[in-house]
């Protein structure tokens, strides 16, 4: 009877070592079963950068080729020159100055693509080009045509960056810019453009921090 009892004993122990034994068997069984969830990394995808096409530029290809250093009066903004006497005193210069002794009597190219408004002389502005472009701004280069002919371009004509629009033969090229509308329009001497010339109100800008800027931007490093 003790023989049999422990037959028995044996018996239950082997199969529940068989049992425990077998377990992992059963997950395994089970898990392939599931259905199965892989975390996916996304990658990164490096940033575009944003591409600046090369819209403005300098009036004279020798700013492209050294470092020329301007006085204070040449420069936009407030500068140890008086501009204006009366009704009150005023220093602040409405555009960039490009003397003849930087430059040279060289071809005068354009700043800025657009369409020429006017070819015409008046009194303070000498003979002058003022291009409208399609963007807003406004482009001025007066004071330095001694001569009509000294000027290549016509009303209504398209123009391009870097266009020849006419050659440097007086003492300097005054360019001034803006983006306003009409405030820079002298309606009281014949619609010229140069309304607050004597005023740092916002109208007129610094030709060559838009130049520049422009330049770096398009991967283009400026001399100056």
């Amino acid at each position: 009877m003790k023989k049999t009892e422990s037959k028995f004993a044996l018996l239950a122990a082997l199969i529940a070592i068989l049992a425990f034994a077998s377990i992992p068997l059963w997950q395994n069984n089970l898990n392939s079963l599931r259905p199965q969830t892989h975390t996916v990394k996304k990658k990164k995808t490096a940033k575009k950068k944003k591409v600046v096409h090369l819209t403005w530029g300098y009036p004279f290809k020798k700013l492209y080729e050294k470092k020329i250093k301007f006085k204070s009066g040449q420069k936009f903004g407030e500068t140890d020159v008086i501009r204006r006497v009366y009704p009150s005193k005023s220093y602040f210069h409405d555009g960039y100055d490009f003397g003849f002794s930087e430059v040279g009597h060289s071809s005068v190219y354009a700043v800025h693509a657009g369409t020429v408004h006017r070819v015409k002389y008046a009194p303070g502005l000498g003979l002058y080009i003022w291009i409208i472009s399609d963007d807003g701004y406004v482009e001025v280069y007066q004071e330095g045509f001694l001569s009509i002919t000294d000027i290549y371009v016509k009303k209504g004509q398209k123009v391009k960056l870097g266009q020849k629009i006419g050659k440097l033969t007086g003492s300097h090229i005054h360019l001034g810019v803006t983006k306003t509308d009409k405030d820079y329009i002298d309606k009281k001497h014949d619609n010229t453009p140069c309304k607050y010339y004597w005023k740092d109100n916002g109208t007129w800008l610094n030709p060559m921090k838009i130049i520049e800027d422009n330049l770096r931007a398009a991967g283009k490093d400026p001399v100056q």
